[in-house]
């Protein structure tokens, strides 16, 4: 939008919610000093088109460090070079090999007999860091860029201290009166040269509609929004149908994910815990990786020193967990870190002040978390990218 403004054009974004950022969601609490992230939150390896609006708006991002710790049968061990253990798998990926998913691709012990343990990792990250289902996610995708390897400045991850959403607040800077927020766009009606978008109100605007005539339109709702069965909330009628929509369905798909973010009154996972080893403590300690559960991965938010813990539950999990209500989730979550850490529910129960999540899956202007390429369909998003 800033771009084509510099360069003479008028624009207008259409905003269905009613804030900019989309799957940014940063939430403040008085209680604490640090912005809670629903949506975003890590700029993953080198980030340069982020890295530079970070730069250029003067935005303090900081590189997560610390411990990565594993949880297995009720004890706690270090959990070493994860990146290292994780390309022990991820580097058998071959962009040029007929495709299959990336269950099939484990399905033949990539690594070798001795990498059980490895493949199981992998499997996580994939389903995690991706919010895919391993049982439909293309192979041949992952082979491109689907895991850092051995590459550091790739590895690294860093949070925005001011909170995510002050990207996107940075963007818009001076552009205020070209956005229109609860602006629910219905209809597209094109031809070459010239679009027409119909649009309602919703929230404080429900009664408002619009219609918005222009030379071109530029459509960045999520994959979600963009499938959505036409009649159903949020979705948009193109007239005449886009044909490349259909073939994207079968594709392209949404992944799920669920955060659970868990306030507490200190940061009693620090203290000590029988289910460490002697003398070990995880004041350090960055990322949580358990095995089956309900929220398998958690996270602190170190090195700031806040009393807060990140359950994170991707692909198949997420899924199980998505639509229920937020206190079902927030047990479910307890009871998976309690699982992880060797410890009574009692003892975090007694210890909780706040509990904070948002469904993605069930969110309209949303409908999932990130998208990934089906088997076969490995370089099909560069399509969505063309214009028409």
């Amino acid at each position: 939008m800033r771009v084509l403004e510099e360069r003479g054009l008028r624009t207008v974004v259409l905003e269905a919610r009613d804030r900019i950022g989309g799957r940014i969601l940063t939430v403040r609490d008085a209680r604490l000093a640090h912005p809670i992230e629903l949506g975003a939150e890590f700029v993953h390896g080198s980030a340069p088109e982020v890295a530079e609006i970070i730069d250029e708006a003067g935005l303090l991002a900081y590189h997560i460090e610390g411990q990565r710790w594993r949880s297995r049968g009720g004890r706690l061990t270090r959990l070493y070079d994860f990146w290292k253990r994780l390309d022990v798998v991820m580097r058998h990926l071959n962009g040029d090999a007929p495709d299959r998913s990336f269950a099939e691709f484990l399905h033949d012990k990539p690594g070798g007999r001795s990498a059980a343990d490895e493949r199981q990792l992998a499997r996580q990250f994939v389903e995690g860091f991706h919010a895919a289902d391993a049982r439909r996610i293309s192979a041949q995708a992952l082979a491109d860029g689907g895991s850092p390897g051995d590459d550091k400045e790739e590895q690294r991850m860093m949070r925005i201290a001011a909170g995510y959403d002050a990207v996107p607040a940075f963007l818009a800077r001076g552009l205020a009166d070209r956005v229109v927020t609860e602006c629910v766009v219905e209809r597209i009606e094109w031809q070459r040269g010239c679009v027409e978008l119909s649009a309602r109100g919703s929230g404080a605007r429900a009664l408002r509609s619009r219609t918005i005539a222009a030379q071109a339109a530029i459509v960045t709702v999520p994959l979600g929004v963009l499938l959505a069965p036409s009649g159903e909330e949020a979705s948009i009628d193109f007239v005449p149908r886009l044909s490349v929509l259909e073939e994207t369905r079968s594709r392209l798909t949404m992944g799920a994910v669920v955060r659970v973010v868990l306030l507490f009154r200190d940061r009693w996972w620090t203290d000590t815990l029988r289910s460490l080893p002697n003398e070990a403590s995880l004041e350090a300690m960055s990322f949580l990786h358990g095995g089956p559960a309900d929220v398998p991965v958690w996270w602190s938010l170190h090195p700031a020193r806040v009393p807060v813990m990140v359950g994170w539950a991707g692909g198949p999990a997420a899924e199980r967990l998505s639509g229920t209500s937020t206190q079902e989730m927030q047990d479910r979550a307890v009871a998976s870190l309690a699982a992880h850490l060797g410890v009574s529910r009692r003892r975090i129960d007694s210890r909780l002040e706040d509990c904070w999540t948002h469904d993605w899956q069930h969110d309209p202007f949303s409908r999932g978390a990130y998208s990934y390429a089906l088997v076969g369909a490995a370089q099909f998003a560069s399509r969505l990218a063309r214009s028409i």
